[in-house]
Formats: C-alpha cells, structure tokens, sequence
C-alpha cells in the first residue's frame, strides 16, 4: 500500500505539469487537438517499447473487450479531447479544480451500482476538499485574462471530472485483477491507447496549427513520454490497491501541484484563495491516506 500511495502521488504530480504545458501551447496558438492526438500516439509507443523490451507482446485483444471499449471511449478519449479543448478557455489550475468533481460520479457510481455506501472517511474528505474547490473559485476574479468564453469553459471543465470520474470507476476493477502483474497493466494500457490513437488519427492530419518551434515540439513530446506513458502506467499500478473513491479523492491533489507549476512557468498571480484552497486539499489527501492504515 506504502508503495501504491507513491505511484500515485508521481503519477499527480506529472499531470500537475501537463496543464500548465497545454495552456502555454494554447497560448502559443498550437492546436489542442493535434496535442492530444499526438500525445496517444506518443504514449502507445511508449507502452510498445516496453512491452516489446520484455517480450511480452502476446496480447489478447479480446479480453474484457466491453468494459475496455468503455474505458477507452468514455474513460480516455473523452476525458482527452473534452481535458484539452478545456485548456483554450480557462488556466490549467481552474481545468484541474473541475477535474475534481470526479468523486462526485465515482463515490455516487459505487454506491448505485455496487451498494456500497461511502466511508465517513471518505464523506469527510470530500467535503474538505470541496470546501478548498470553492475557495479557489470564489477567487476567479484575481486571474486576469480570463477568456471572454468563460462560461463554456467551466461548461466543458465540469464534463472532464464526469469523464475521468468514468475512468477511475470501470478501470478499477480491471487493475484490481491484474494485482502484482505489471505487464499486465502495461497491455491494457496499450490496448486502450492504441485504440485510442488510431480513432483520433484524423485529428493530426486536419489540424490548424501545429508547434513552430523546437520548444513546443520538446514540450509536446514531455507530455506523449511523461504524462500520457509513464503517469499512466503508475497511476494504472496504484489502482490495483487503491479503491476508487479513496483514488479519486487523492486526484484532488493535482491542484496543488497544477497551482505550483503555473505559478513558476506561466506567472500566475498566487492569492489568498489558491493558497488556503490548495492546503484544504492536501490536508484532504493527507487524511484518507491516514484513514487507510498507510504511515
């Protein structure tokens, strides 16, 4: 379990960098759906020279075939294009604080479909990180700049948390089976991105604007490697001994780290309402993990 919070604390982190990346190439003009297209490609590559490396490219493509189509339709590819269309509208910080409503649909999605009702753990939690949400967006009017299409940001920032929300709920139960068998892990990941990849295809070839220059091309490469490969691949191995809600409730962290990064790189004005929320939400993280035995 010690190692599993690790995993999933890296794999945060990393996709705390991917969205200041993605507001900056939106900035620069760069198309984000080239971006996210050329990001699945990227990551299936990643996911094949692993694979291949360990000889372990007997997959089978068939297996669990509905529930990955799911994953991959609703879980990733939804969640990739709505995430990063997102981006054009709003800072990474606000795309991420709406990221977060996934609980919301994972916690409700357990309970309707499984029974399960939440732990008071879990309600807690929510509410303290909830309450670090609403400071951070009761402070929108210390980010300067906002897109005059505001509201159709927020619009598409709330389908993101529905759409991850999807991942974390069906994928959980498959890495749960694939506890301790990392290769495993690797070919569902591959599967799912390949699949991926190849429905977005058109994506890269009618794209208005690609990156012009080495710096945006080294940036989109970062995020194919590191936030679509490797975040996935240890995100995916935590999954196999985090349960969904206590997972989804520990995505409220990428905040923190989303602030952090934008602050640094993209000189976003840091206030009051960023630094009281931010510590809301990882005094929330910090306790379910508590909750869960792990020191």
């Amino acid at each position: 379990m010690k190692k599993a919070y690790l995993f999933a604390l890296i794999a945060l982190f990393l996709w705390g960098i991917h969205g200041p990346i993605g507001r900056y190439l939106a900035q620069n003009d760069v198309d984000m759906f080239f971006v996210f297209s050329a990001r699945l490609w990227i990551g299936s590559l990643i996911f094949f020279l692993y694979l291949s490396i360990k000889k372990k490219l007997n997959i089978n493509w068939f297996s669990n075939l509905r529930k990955v189509l799911i994953i991959t339709f609703f879980g990733l590819i939804a969640n990739t294009i709505i995430f990063h269309a997102t981006l054009i509208y709003l800072p990474g910080t606000y795309v991420m604080v709406l990221e977060n409503l996934a609980p919301i649909f994972v916690v409700s999605a357990t309970f309707f479909h499984y029974g399960e009702k939440p732990s008071h753990s879990e309600i807690n939690a929510i509410l303290v990180s909830f309450f670090g949400i609403l400071l951070i967006i009761h402070g929108k009017n210390e980010f300067p700049g906002l897109s005059d299409d505001y509201y159709k940001g927020i619009i598409l920032g709330v389908l993101t948390g529905v759409t991850f929300g999807a991942y974390i709920f069906y994928s959980a139960d498959l890495m749960r089976s694939f506890q301790n068998n990392s290769d495993e892990i690797i070919k569902f990941l591959f599967r799912i991105f390949l699949i991926s990849a190849i429905v977005c295809s058109p994506f890269i070839f009618f794209s208005k604007s690609t990156p012009h220059t080495p710096k945006q091309w080294i940036l989109l490469f970062e995020l194919g490697v590191f936030q679509s490969g490797i975040a996935y691949i240890l995100w995916n191995l935590a999954l196999a001994h985090i349960k969904a809600n206590t997972a989804s409730i520990l995505f409220f962290l990428t905040i923190l780290f989303t602030t952090i990064n934008e602050v640094l790189f993209l000189k976003l004005d840091l206030n009051k309402f960023l630094i009281f929320g931010s510590i809301c939400i990882c005094f929330a993280g910090f306790w379910i993990s508590k909750k869960n035995h792990v020191t």
